[in-house]
This record gives C-alpha cells, sequence and structure tokens, in this order.
C-alpha cells in the first residue's frame, strides 16, 4: 500500500480546522486501509481485529456521551420545575449577599463551629466599601444571629440597596475558628441561564444549590 494511494483516498475526510476525528472519520479510513492494502500482503489480522475493538469501543462510547447528555437536560428541566414551587417559600441559603430597604434594619445569620470569644461581622456596599463592623463577644456555637440597625458607622442611615457581610469568629486563644454565614429571604421568582437555576429574592440570585432549608413564611 503507498502512501499516495491512502493520501488520495483519504483526501477530504475531515475539515482542515478540525482538531479530531470523528467516529465516521474513524470507519473511513478504516475502509480505506481494507481498499488499498496489497492483495499479496494483506494487514495482520491481529492488528485489524484490535482496530474493530477501537471502532466498537469508539462508537459505545459516543453513544454514552450522547445518553448522558440527555440526561443532564432532563435533571435540568426537572430543576427549573420544582424551583417554581419555591416561590413564596422563606429560603435559607448559604450566601453573604443581602438588600436593604430605605430605612430598614437587617437580621444577619450565620454559623459557630465552636463556642467563640469574639466574633466580627463587616458589612459592605455594593461598591465593596465598609459601611459598618459590628463586634459581639462570647458567642456559643450553633445558628446565631445579630441585627444591623441600618446605620454606617457615622450613625447616618445606610441607602437602600445591595449590601455583603464577611464573618470572622475567634476563640478564646484568638485563633480564626470555622464558621459560615447564612441569608433567609422570601422567594419572589426564578431565573433560567448559564445553564443553571437560581432563585429570586429581593433584587439577589440564590444558586439552586446553595438551598439549605425551606420553610412557609411566618404569617404577621
Amino acid at each position: 500500500m503507498t502512501v499516495s494511494a491512502i493520501g488520495g483516498a483519504t483526501s477530504g475526510l475531515y475539515s482542515p480546522g478540525s482538531q479530531t476525528l470523528g467516529k465516521d472519520d474513524f470507519l473511513k479510513l478504516l475502509v480505506t486501509q481494507l481498499q488499498n492494502q496489497d492483495p499479496m500482503n494483506p494487514t495482520d489480522s491481529t492488528a485489524f481485529v484490535a482496530q474493530l475493538a477501537q471502532f466498537s469501543s469508539l462508537e459505545q462510547l459516543s453513544n454514552v456521551n450522547d445518553n448522558l447528555k440527555v440526561v443532564q437536560l432532563f435533571d435540568q428541566s426537572i430543576n427549573n420545575a420544582q424551583a417554581v414551587n419555591f416561590v413564596g417559600k422563606t429560603v435559607k441559603a448559604s450566601g453573604s449577599m443581602f438588600e436593604l430597604g430605605s430605612g430598614e434594619t437587617h437580621e444577619i445569620q450565620y454559623q459557630l463551629g465552636e463556642d467563640a470569644d469574639a466574633v466580627y461581622v463587616s458589612i459592605y456596599n455594593s461598591s465593596g466599601e465598609l459601611v459598618k463592623k459590628i463586634e459581639m463577644d462570647q458567642m456559643t456555637a450553633g445558628s446565631q444571629s445579630v441585627v444591623w440597625d441600618g446605620k454606617d458607622e457615622n450613625g447616618g442611615a445606610a441607602p437602600a440597596g445591595s449590601y455583603s457581610f464577611s464573618l470572622q469568629a475567634k476563640n478564646k486563644d484568638g485563633e480564626i475558628m470555622e464558621s459560615a454565614a447564612f441569608i433567609e429571604e422570601i422567594i419572589t421568582g426564578v431565573s433560567y441561564h448559564s445553564g443553571n437555576t437560581y432563585l429570586l429574592a429581593k433584587g439577589i440570585e440564590i444558586p439552586y444549590a446553595a438551598i439549605i432549608e425551606v420553610s412557609e413564611p411566618e404569617k404577621k
């Protein structure tokens, strides 16, 4: 079998911009090899069987990949449908973003891994500027919260808008300990983009995977 024969027979199997060969290209190459082999010196049967096995494995992997894509789309559609059921419910989720209305206060929730000797909560505006720092002493392990009065370090009312907070807890030895921040909001809508599902609450997006707890809102 000559190089020129193979080169001529395989021209057009893939485009110049292609980086990989698909299963159809692989099959064409295999057939071309059989068509252009020397009748007096045919391709070794062992190598031929190995190539057939490779082709079979390639086709099976391709089919598995297609099936996984279908399953992924199915799971995503289920998540999208179920997410609508969260509208009107109170959701607790991991995160530190929240919206502050004009003249409002906000309850900041967090979890301590162990008893803390001191806890510091720093509140930032949407530009990343520090607005308020709240310091607390000796808090027990578990779920905790502190109410921000909606005022800045100078005692003035913080404008309505988006805020975030960071949390730092220290034990009696002054070492930084494990802690986690939570948000709790009533869901008002659902958003789908970038292949993900988000719950909407007061202008913020809560990732579907960040949900920790769902409950009915308290009746006032």
